[in-house]
């Protein structure tokens, strides 16, 4: 709108890079922030593309157009191998049957806590039957099979042994919201035990970047980015594009959403920045 008042663009076609220049610093003048301004830029230029034959080309970025390139905090919330059998070990000691089972399904196959306490016992009878996990209670209630291999049908057969009840995570009336308390206390209360020390802010990402990564504590939800980042180098060993590997990926977690797999997968999805000694993972879910 500003745009067709100020240079009577009223066709988008004719839009040129002198418009947004001007543009960008009459928003600045007004006191628009940064973070609203490079949306406002962004929206413009998807415009741009999706009009056919413009008679310009946007060529000039929001450097040149003297906004400021925002610092990326890079979240790794991943737990490494050694974390993960720690702590199961751990819990094992503890005679926490329930942690034991989360952790063992979040790790192999990426369930999430709400999936993992609403199972049956007659579920997973049926999922080594029929050679697939069909997961419920999902996030949006979007329903979703999980294949099984052989780790997963260990799993699953283990767990059928050993529980004593048909909902094996809700008993003696606690409810799925209780059990699934319970297990984020239990990783709140042990993780220093089994987080192997490192530097909360592991540095920039290279001398030419102002990212820089951050080192959490262990979660839960940690364990799916594990879960997405070594499925994404399966796949991508496996002669897989890095476009189709995510959207493998999504699947797995799922999702269908680039965006949110990126997330998951940090760096690594992007050729221009696997340099990284460590695979990151940009600010996300952290639950």
């Amino acid at each position: 709108m500003h745009l067709a008042i100020k240079y009577r663009t009223q066709n988008f076609r004719n839009l040129q890079d002198k418009h947004l220049i001007i543009f960008i610093e009459e928003s600045i003048a007004a006191g628009v922030d940064i973070s609203t301004l490079k949306t406002d830029l962004s929206a413009i230029r998807k415009l741009h593309n999706l009009i056919p034959k413009t008679r310009y080309k946007l060529t000039i970025g929001n450097d040149l157009l003297g906004v400021e390139k925002r610092t990326k905090k890079l979240i790794n919330r991943t737990w490494n191998e050694k974390e993960y059998n720690v702590a199961i070990n751990l819990a094992l000691l503890m005679n926490r049957n329930d942690v034991v089972w989360s952790l063992n399904l979040a790790w192999t196959y990426s369930i999430q806590l709400e999936e993992c306490t609403a199972l049956a016992r007659t579920q997973l009878k049926e999922a080594l039957v029929q050679g697939f996990l069909s997961l419920k209670n999902t996030k949006n209630e979007i329903l979703r099979d999980i294949p099984l291999n052989s780790d997963a049908k260990m799993i699953i057969s283990n767990i059928i042994k050993e529980a004593s009840y048909e909902r094996f995570f809700v008993y003696h009336g606690r409810n799925h919201m209780q059990a699934k308390k319970s297990i984020q206390n239990w990783i709140i209360n042990n993780r220093s035990k089994f987080t192997e020390q490192s530097d909360q802010v592991q540095g920039n990402l290279d001398i030419n970047n102002s990212d820089y990564i951050v080192q959490p504590k262990l979660t839960y939800h940690g364990l799916r980015h594990s879960f997405a980042r070594e499925r994404h180098r399966e796949f991508i060993g496996k002669g897989f594009s890095r476009q189709t590997s995510r959207k493998l990926v999504a699947e797995q977690l799922g999702h269908g959403r680039d965006d949110v797999t990126r997330i998951y997968l940090g760096p690594i999805s992007d050729p221009e920045m696997i340099n990284i000694n460590s695979p990151s993972h940009y600010e996300g879910d952290s639950v």
